[in-house]
């Protein structure tokens, strides 16, 4: 499996997130590599949501599933002032948290028929990547 990952965001946040996800992708996916998951799922596709407030209702919490593809889209939004306002190491583990969320978002996938297993190692990979990212 492997991990995509991109944002829609407000342009307040800057670059920011770009940064933090270049960071994190190939660390996930270098992890995910060494991982056997029981299920067939080969795309793991997460989209950040970093927006006001005002703008979230636009912009939902999104699961679906393209069982031809074998490909999981997850739409995960984050709190804009916290992530705008956040350092570089905060920002990185903000988005590591949205992971988490999508993880749990797809363990509520009736359809994806995630095993509990495959759901605990890809949060253990997230947490792996997170130590190696924040090594203090």
């Amino acid at each position: 499996m492997k991990v995509w990952m991109s944002s829609e965001k407000e342009a307040l946040v800057g670059k920011a997130e770009h940064a933090a996800r270049n960071k994190i992708e190939p660390v996930i996916n270098r992890i995910l590599d060494k991982v056997n998951l029981v299920g067939d799922l080969e795309k793991w596709s997460v989209i950040f949501i970093i927006m006001r407030d005002e703008w979230l209702e636009g912009y939902p919490e999104l699961k679906r599933y393209h069982k031809a593809k074998k490909d999981v889209e997850l739409r995960v939004q984050l709190p804009f002032s916290e992530f705008r306002d956040a350092d570089e190491n905060q920002q990185v583990n903000l988005l590591l948290d949205a992971l988490l969320r999508s993880v749990d978002m797809m363990g509520e996938m009736k359809n994806l028929k995630l095993k509990y297993e495959d759901c605990y190692l890809l949060k253990e990979v997230i947490e792996r990547a997170r130590l190696e990212l924040n090594p203090t």
